[in-house]
């Protein structure tokens, strides 16, 4: 990968010089972006026209995308967040609806009974169901009767749209930022056909609005850092930005912290009057849509153990005590109102029980000691633990029963079946730009163009980011659920892109540039091969279940 010594003198990658010759290629060569993206925009319609579920009754593609949509829907009919209208045609019958999704959860409601709820943050299902409220009040259409042509309309407002202003705005922005046509057609290539923003388009996920606002992020702090342009908005828009990123996707705080800390140092008085304020409105959104809808500032996925300890006796062991009479005598006992109608059953977690009050419709959680000679009383906190939860033990199948072997795991989730630069191959130039411009930061005003220190941060947040995921628990070593890719990685897709702009403008060699090419058609490939459904194992996976080489999952 060669460049030129007049070009590197003259405009370092992505500092926005003024290099004639590149921009004026690149503004000879832009009516061919444009056609690109319309192709590409073009292309997402027809997919999300086609969008249907494996036996054509719903426009949904999985358990994850019904989870907010049945959010969506009690929203605009009923004002609440239960969801229990939508799981069940025949309740005597226990039959499910093409609404039903293992993506929920269960607990106690407002109004004293048990009820079930989407497990995702209500905060984007809330702005949507919005959406769909406007929708309904002027077309008169409705979600349940109309559920193809009010999904596909969503889909197009709420995915299509801020996609295809993202690409615009993105090659707008930096097609002709030191860019040759060459590298201004790749990246818009890669845009509107290589990465798995693209592919989640057809369905409601939380992945794709991350990863736009990430992207307006990077745009504003490269203004601030790069092209010196330190205007207090781009200070509030990074802010907001930033923060509607970490809403949807919590690892993304890494993000809000690298950003935060990188306008702090260049500028705090803007930071602390620009950054800091718009970090509020979305902060403040998200625990009170998450209050709304579960009475509890933490977030349902935060519900997976015991609650708070209640009261623990000492028991003999070898005896029984876990007797519905001997329990209901203990609760009381310990100044805990209990009726006389409740039941108890095993629950998920090791040596632990659940004590229901079916007529006060409270759970109270038990667990025995490793002897078994005490028992603890605790609140109920495991909201994914109810009868026929799919997070029961033995009910979890594939990938969700989570890889044994760590080692095996990371392989996979780099260079594997699910892997990072095996599905994504172009990401190999990303680190090529973060390598260029810390090759080059000598020959760049260092206290002037903080290029450096935006890849230093973009590095940072994906190794804490990659690592976190990596470091996880068996129960969550799952590559995302059934899924095309690694997708708790997708929000950082505009960070790589942005430091695979640094490289794109200094590949002039034919044979790197060939070599390019290549990698932006295989990331095509990765990114197209799940038309029909994003919701469907990567080609490798599949490939080597065809081939023996893996158990089917």
């Amino acid at each position: 990968m060669t460049t030129s010594s007049k070009n590197k003198a003259e405009v370092p990658a992505g500092s926005g010089g003024n290099d004639t010759g590149k921009v004026a290629s690149v503004g000879k060569g832009r009516w061919f972006i444009y056609i690109v993206i319309f192709l590409a925009a073009m292309m997402q319609l027809v997919r999300i026209y086609q969008v249907r579920s494996k036996n054509g009754d719903v426009p949904f593609h999985s358990a994850n995308d019904r989870s907010r949509w049945c959010t969506i829907e009690s929203l605009a009919t009923t004002g609440g967040y239960e969801i229990d209208h939508l799981l069940f045609t025949d309740e005597t019958q226990g039959k499910r609806t093409p609404w039903a999704s293992i993506d929920m959860v269960r607990h106690r409601g407002r109004d004293g009974m048990l009820h079930y709820y989407s497990s995702k943050p209500p905060l984007l299902p809330t702005l949507y169901a919005g959406v769909y409220w406007c929708l309904k009040k002027v077309t008169g259409m409705d979600l349940i009767r109309d559920t193809f042509d009010v999904a596909r309309i969503m889909l197009v407002l709420v995915n299509w749209i801020p996609l295809l202003i993202f690409w615009i705005f993105w090659l707008r922005s930096f097609a002709g930022d030191g860019q040759s046509s060459w590298s201004a057609l790749v990246l818009s290539i890669l845009l509107g056909f290589g990465t798995f923003l693209s592919t989640f388009a057809s369905t409601l996920n939380n992945h794709l609005p991350a990863a736009i606002a990430v992207g307006i992020s990077v745009w504003c702090l490269n203004k601030i850092l790069v092209t010196g342009d330190a205007r207090l908005r781009w200070f509030a828009l990074a802010g907001l930005c930033t923060s509607f990123g970490a809403a949807n996707e919590l690892p993304a705080l890494s993000w809000v912290a690298a950003a935060g800390a990188m306008l702090l140092i260049v500028a705090p008085l803007k930071f602390v009057l620009g950054y800091l304020p718009a970090l509020l409105p979305v902060l403040i959104s998200f625990f009170g849509f998450n209050y709304l809808a579960h009475d509890e500032l933490s977030p349902a996925y935060a519900h997976r153990d015991v609650g708070k300890e209640l009261f623990s006796v000492d028991i003999q062991a070898g005896t029984n005590h876990l007797s519905t009479g001997s329990l209901i005598g203990m609760m009381r006992a310990n100044g805990i109102e209990c009726s006389a109608n409740c039941s108890v059953r095993e629950a998920r977690r090791p040596r632990t029980y659940e004590l229901l009050d079916n007529e006060n419709q409270r759970q109270f959680a038990l667990r025995l000691s490793a002897d078994e000679t005490k028992l603890t009383a605790y609140e109920w906190g495991d909201w994914y633990d109810y009868p026929k939860s799919y997070w029961l033990p033995g009910k979890k199948q594939g990938v969700d029963k989570g890889e044994p072997d760590r080692g095996t795991y990371i392989f996979h989730c780099l260079i594997g079946h699910h892997g990072i630069f095996s599905l994504t191959p172009f990401w190999l130039i990303s680190l090529f730009g973060l390598a260029y411009v810390f090759h080059e930061r000598s020959s760049i005003n260092f206290f002037r163009d903080h290029r450096w220190m935006l890849c230093l941060a973009i590095f940072v947040t994906s190794v804490v980011v990659i690592g976190f995921y990596l470091s996880r628990s068996l129960e969550d070593r799952n590559y995302g659920g059934v899924t095309s890719g690694f997708r708790w990685t997708f929000w950082m897709i505009p960070l790589w892109l942005w430091l695979a702009r640094a490289a794109l403008a200094n590949i002039e060699s034919a044979f790197w540039r060939r070599f390019t090419e290549l990698l932006v058609l295989l990331s095509i490939f990765s990114a197209s091969y799940p038309w029909a459904n994003p919701w469907t194992t990567p080609w490798p996976m599949q490939l080597a279940e065809h081939w023996g080489w893996i158990r089917p999952s």
